[in-house]
């Protein structure tokens, strides 16, 4: 007899929480056909209303599901080009409220040691020592990364003498200064003239905002900052031209952006004759939108020059970018650094017997593309990269580039002299701005809806508050039952 009530009770339960999940299910979907019934989103009411017959409800069941997709399937599209390429170049051409910047130019002199600097140090140096570094000072003042295959390399007792840190000081002191004398402008305006260390070696650079940020001097210099002080010109100043004026025998020039700065890929000319040489100059400007300034990053495809990708460099550009990979590369390959890099308190900067490492991937580090050999044999430090791509470096967001348009040369004997100038005031320039916005993007969704099932925000709230009515009931009459 126990056993049988046993066998009994539990079988009573089972039918009895069966009938009541039953009747739950039953209540949940009569309270579902009555608010869609009542819903205002086109097709719902027909699935539900039990008056039409399965099969129109079958129907109306396949056309809600395929709209469904539909949605899905053109709101994806969507979607992705919001994310993938929210940003279009527009133009803009009331080129008669523009300024554009004057371009700075990078001088680097083949001979640019100070003579009489020269003897000093090396007379002073083998005072103190009984050594002469006449060898040694001569490359710490000439070497770059185009001529570091030309260096002298040292015994270790003389490479001792001298701290790598005081390198690119030296280099700095060596460097021949700037005669005033050899520079003018056709209008009485001050201009910048900074010395700076280069890729290219000790170089001079006229019209920078970001040179004196390379001028080792002043690398200690806490008060060294980027200062926007670069000449500005209108459509009303197209005649402005700098004019240098027996500057060197020889000599490289590079024109490039007053926020750039010229690294050893950027385009460049030798001048070494004798005469007048005039460059024109045209100038690309490319800008941001309003709308697009404080949007993140991956979005605007661009930095602005606040927004340095290390602590190397406090200032962005695409060329500083450049420098920050080429160095991590060195670090990866040889680890030390060239003293011609501006280096950080934990990076070690190489001595001249170090450099022969540079000097083994010298063409490789210059393209940042490493060999087969090369990737063998480091090809596990994620530092090195495969090629100039995956250095991550984006454009400026404002940026302008100077495109050479004109070139004149007039045979003057005993002197020459290069005149640059901006040959052709631009007309039109670049502009980035959204072309899928957040606003844009609820349109659209608001459209697409609304075109394949009849829906709108209020439809919208309506599906919501059915669909998290019964979770709240539920939560409330079990809190109401936990207080009893």
């Amino acid at each position: 007899m126990i056993k049988t009530r046993a066998k009994v009770r539990p079988l009573f339960k089972r039918k009895r929480d069966n009938y009541a999940r039953k009747l739950k299910r039953e209540k949940l979907i009569k309270y579902l056909q009555s608010e869609l019934r009542s819903c205002t989103t086109h097709g719902l009411p027909y699935i539900v209303n039990m008056e039409i017959h399965w099969t129109g409800r079958l129907y109306w069941a396949i056309s809600f599901v395929i709209c469904l997709g539909i949605i899905v399937m053109l709101l994806s599209s969507q979607y992705s080009r919001y994310i993938n390429s929210p940003v279009v170049m527009s133009v803009e051409m009331d080129y008669y409220n523009w300024n554009v910047s004057y371009p700075a130019i990078t001088l680097c002199p083949a001979s640019n040691i100070d003579q009489d600097v020269f003897s000093a140090l090396v007379n002073e140096t083998r005072n103190k020592t009984g050594k002469n570094l006449h060898s040694y000072y001569w490359s710490l003042g000439t070497i770059s990364l185009e001529t570091v295959d030309q260096i002298a390399v040292q015994t270790a007792d003389v490479v001792k003498l001298l701290h790598t840190k005081d390198y690119a000081e030296i280099a700095a002191m060596l460097f021949e200064s700037f005669d005033n004398g050899t520079f003018m402008t056709n209008i009485n305006e001050p201009i910048s003239i900074e010395p700076a260390l280069t890729e290219m070696g000790m170089c001079h650079v006229i019209n920078s905002n970001v040179a004196v940020l390379h001028n080792p001097i002043k690398w200690k210099d806490e008060a060294a900052a980027y200062v926007k002080n670069n000449i500005e010109i209108s459509a009303h100043d197209v005649d402005f031209y700098t004019q240098i004026m027996n500057y060197a025998e020889v000599y490289k020039v590079y024109v490039h952006s007053p926020d750039e700065i010229a690294i050893s890929t950027t385009p460049s000319f030798t001048y070494e004759a004798e005469g007048l040489l005039l460059f024109g100059y045209q100038v690309w400007s490319a800008k941001i939108s309003d709308s697009l300034r404080n949007v993140p990053i991956n979005v605007r495809k661009c930095r602005y020059i606040h927004e340095p990708v290390s602590d190397r460099y406090p200032v962005y550009s695409y060329n500083h970018c450049m420098l920050d990979c080429r160095v991590k590369m060195i670090l990866t390959l040889c680890g030390c650094v060239p003293h011609f890099y501006r280096t950080l308190d934990h990076e070690k900067i190489c001595d001249f017997n170090e450099l022969l490492c540079v000097i083994r991937y010298k063409n490789e580090i210059i393209r940042l593309a490493p060999s087969n050999d090369t990737i063998a044999k480091f090809g596990h430090f994620s530092s090195l990269p495969r090629s100039s791509s995956d250095c991550g470096c984006l454009g400026s967001c404002e940026a302008q580039e100077y495109l050479k348009d004109q070139e004149n040369f007039l045979a003057q004997e005993s002197t020459s002299k290069l005149r640059i100038a901006i040959s052709t005031f631009p007309r039109y320039r670049v502009k980035r701005e959204f072309i899928f916005s957040v606003h844009d993007m609820i349109l659209k969704t608001g459209g697409v809806i609304n075109l394949c099932i009849g829906s709108s925000v209020i439809s919208i709230m309506e599906l919501i508050m059915t669909i998290i009515r019964i979770p709240l009931g539920n939560l409330a009459d079990w809190i109401i039952n936990k207080t009893k």
